[in-house]
């Protein structure tokens, strides 16, 4: 019978910390790898291809998004951005910058 439920084993994970920099002493100078099953990654793979083929197919994702996309980048939004502002520069046009770090 098909339930439409994960089974149980494939949620579980071992979750690693894994040293990233600064003092070996401190939990915020770790980050955290959860090790699943491959199972579940295999699954995982799949229902993302078919949610990303969806929203391209249909045009659901603005052009300006680059973050999680194929051929896009952090690179590539940085890029999209300082043409941007450097067109308003050119045109002598005011912008506003705000950075944020969520950590």
């Amino acid at each position: 019978m098909i339930e439409g439920k994960v089974p149980l084993d494939w949620k579980l994970a071992n979750v690693t910390p894994i040293y990233k920099q600064g003092s070996r002493y401190h939990p915020e100078n770790y980050r955290p790898i959860s090790l699943t099953c491959h199972l579940s990654k295999v699954m995982e793979s799949i229902v993302w291809d078919a949610i990303t083929q969806h929203l391209n197919k249909f045009d659901l994702i603005k052009g300006s998004q680059h973050g999680f996309r194929h051929g896009r980048s952090c690179v590539t939004n940085l890029l999209a951005f300082l043409d941007k502002v450097t067109a308003c520069n050119d045109a002598k046009e005011s912008v506003d910058i705000i950075f944020l770090d969520f950590a």
